[in-house]
């Protein structure tokens, strides 16, 4: 089983960056939960560093992701430039021994996210905290969220699972596990028509039972209707 350690970025107290009341820690945690979902539905073994709104301890989760021993390692964040000018998704490769592989990492899952239709300003070094680990490591900016039309294109938490259904296909390619689509259960859609075998009719009741136990001696579901003269 291929193990996947994710750093939620911020939480609790730390809001992040914000915009108006839509605080960054809350948009991580949308994409981190659904990027849970679609890894364990994979069979991927995940180790969040949260899962509800609560203070980023990093210094506690860190620790616990080494020991894991995970085969990558993703951090969750999303960008603010301070100016509103700056836009586009941004990944950053660790700059240790994992370098190459790092690399490869960011590159799969930008493919994905230039799907979606968002800009990439590319992939970039930086010595983040999950540099630390044994693993390769990606550290995602998904967007601004001071650049109303980056904005856009993560306003709302459908828009923000898009994204992490964008990294979950990156993150599966790199760990060589194909795709697999989910089945759309369409409410909607008439039940497909049903062929019933009549096995006889009798006069008496006793008849009729005698049939049915027979039926189900040879593993056929069958029962009695009443049909009147």
């Amino acid at each position: 089983m291929k193990k996947v350690t994710i750093d939620v970025g911020h939480g609790g107290r730390d809001p992040g960056a914000v915009r108006g009341q839509i605080f960054e820690k809350h948009i991580n945690l949308v994409v981190a939960l659904e990027l849970i979902r679609q890894l364990e539905r994979h069979g991927v073994n995940v180790l969040p560093s949260r899962v509800t709104d609560v203070d980023d301890r990093s210094s506690d989760f860190f620790p616990k992701a080494s020991a894991f021993n995970p085969d990558i390692g993703v951090s969750i964040h999303t960008n603010a430039s301070h100016t509103g000018t700056a836009r586009g998704f941004e990944a950053f490769r660790n700059t240790n021994s994992f370098k190459t592989q790092s690399n490869s990492l960011c590159a799969m899952i930008e493919t994905e996210v230039r799907a979606l239709g968002q800009t990439s300003r590319g992939i970039k070094d930086s010595p983040f905290l999950m540099s630390g680990l044994r693993c390769p490591t990606a550290f995602l900016e998904l967007g601004f969220l001071d650049n109303p039309a980056d904005y856009a294109q993560f306003d709302t938490e459908e828009k923000q699972r898009r994204f992490a259904v964008a990294y979950a296909k990156g993150i599966l390619r790199f760990l060589g596990i194909a795709w697999q689509g989910e089945q759309v259960n369409n409410s909607n859609q008439k039940p497909a028509s049903l062929f019933r075998v009549v096995a006889g009719s009798f006069a008496e009741r006793k008849n009729a039972e005698s049939r049915v136990e027979h039926l189900k001696k040879l593993g056929i579901d069958s029962f009695i209707t009443i049909h009147q003269g």
